[in-house]
């Protein structure tokens, strides 16, 4: 068995590996007005995706919404659910998040 030590340095490496070519969030918000999860990245990109598209609970509370580690994580506290940024951009990005 690996070194918890060793485990620990090869993540942290994937981990700035990612940071230099995932994207990142740098904020997020619910639009009530559009039912839509709108994440900014840099460069004044925005994304909107349909909350229907989300795969959370339809009457789920999505207003408050956290990004969280470094731009990558969305946390929704009231039913302790969360996302990959990355992962949502990519679905978005090739059409599998359409409402």
């Amino acid at each position: 068995m690996e070194p918890v030590d060793e485990m620990i340095a090869r993540a942290m490496k994937r981990g700035e590996e990612a940071a230099v070519v995932e994207p990142r969030a740098v904020s997020v918000r619910f639009d009530t007005v559009r039912n839509r999860l709108v994440l900014e990245f840099e460069g004044d990109v925005e994304l909107a995706i349909p909350a229907g598209a989300l795969g959370l609970p339809a009457t789920a509370d999505l207003s408050d919404v956290r990004l969280e580690g470094g731009g990558f994580d969305l946390y929704f506290p009231s039913i302790d659910e969360g996302a990959f940024v990355p992962d949502l951009a990519r679905a978005a990005i090739e059409h599998r998040l359409a409402a």
